[in-house]
């Protein structure tokens, strides 16, 4: 063992030029060394890649109900009887046959298609600012496609329904666009109480 470490520090001092015998040779005149290059060094990396797969188990697909009906509070247009109660409509009194409906100041309900009408409170507005109060000329403005009716104007909101603006006692207009709006309702694109709109 010691034979080999001997060796391996010969053959080490060797190979970067490092000389083990001094030199008896004294020369006046300085000389320059010549240069020593050492061999490129090598060295290996070990690296160790451990791979673990995990599976999970299959989620079951989420169900999301997305309600795009219109409603002020928690009633929403087309919401069952049933539906309406659970969001607190109180006073619902419909008859237990096919057709009956229910008419109350802010309410219109049916069996067939639920609220086809809810009557907005007067201090409160649309998303865009019109309420009790706002002119013919307001109601263009904020809302450019709205079409008159003989009672105001209406606008499609999406396919479950949209607003009526009533517009003071005139029937059957025409409304100059100083006229005020009296009543603002959510009215639901399908009706069957025939004085849902009133």
């Amino acid at each position: 063992m010691k034979i080999a470490i001997g060796i391996a520090i010969v053959i080490a001092a060797a190979t970067v030029g490092i000389v083990a015998t001094p030199d008896s040779r004294k020369s006046a005149t300085p000389t320059t060394p010549d240069p020593i290059s050492a061999p490129p060094v090598s060295s290996t990396v070990v690296t160790e890649v451990t791979t673990v797969t995990v599976t999970n188990p299959a989620q079951p697909e989420s169900l999301v109900k997305i309600d795009n009906r219109l409603g002020y509070g928690a009633l929403k247009l087309h919401m069952t009887p049933e539906e309406a109660v659970a969001a607190g409509l109180e006073g619902l009194e419909l008859e237990p046959g096919a057709g009956a409906c229910s008419i109350a100041e802010n309410v219109a309900i049916s069996r067939k298609y639920g609220i086809e009408r809810i009557t907005l409170p007067a201090e409160s507005t649309t998303s865009l600012g019109i309420g009790v109060g706002s002119t013919v000329a307001d109601v263009k403005k904020a809302y450019p496609n709205a079409k008159p009716f003989r009672g105001g104007f209406s606008v499609e909101l999406n396919d479950t329904g949209g607003y009526t603006f009533s517009v003071t006692s005139k029937l059957n207009g025409p409304f100059a666009d100083t006229d005020k709006v009296e009543a603002v309702k959510l009215m639901a694109s399908l009706v069957e109480c025939p004085n849902a709109a009133l």
